[in-house]
């Protein structure tokens, strides 16, 4: 499985598992929402930052035997939600939600990432093998947070920052 699949998995799962704790009718894309969109009721869910686990980097390489099992790819995936521009107590009781998913979710494996997917044919479609993926709640300081929404050229709002700890193993 290569690395972009595995982002596409991840970030679909975490799409899933918010809309999951959302109120009926709410609603959560991947992307950034556009300026000139419509404000609704609902998420968005934004990659920030692709990095790679420093505990898989940092392994040390096999000794003495060869091996033919696929390395394991560890990732950190860090995302911004944020709401979609609807009345302002409403996405701020969407942000607790999410929130409240990140701190409330224990770690995730092939299985219960199956069951929030919107495109489950991504899972379907990798080899045998081990797939663990934990949400972590970042907490960023004030100044980074606004470096974040001018970078990003997004009016500043409430956000969640939330890192997604990606590992993948195939299995022989």
């Amino acid at each position: 499985m290569s690395s972009d699949e595995v982002i596409a998995l991840a970030t679909d799962a975490l799409r899933g598992q918010l809309l999951s704790v959302l109120p009926p009718g709410a609603s959560v894309i991947v992307g950034v929402p556009s300026p000139d969109g419509q404000a609704v009721s609902g998420l968005f869910v934004h990659l920030l930052r692709i990095g790679i686990d420093p505990a898989v980097r940092n392994a040390p390489a096999p000794v003495g035997e060869v091996s033919y099992a696929s390395p394991a790819l560890g990732l950190q995936l860090d995302y911004l939600v944020g709401g979609l521009g609807g009345e302002a107590l409403a996405e701020l009781g969407l942000l607790d939600a999410a929130l409240q998913m990140v701190l409330g979710a224990p770690r995730h494996d092939r299985e219960s990432v199956a069951a929030v997917l919107s495109q489950p044919e991504r899972l379907a479609a990798l080899s045998p093998g081990t797939l663990g993926l934990r949400w972590v709640l970042l907490d960023l300081p004030l100044d980074q947070v606004s470096d974040v929404w001018v970078a990003s050229g997004m009016r500043q709002r409430a956000g969640v920052f939330v890192r997604g700890e990606v590992s993948w193993r195939a299995g022989l």
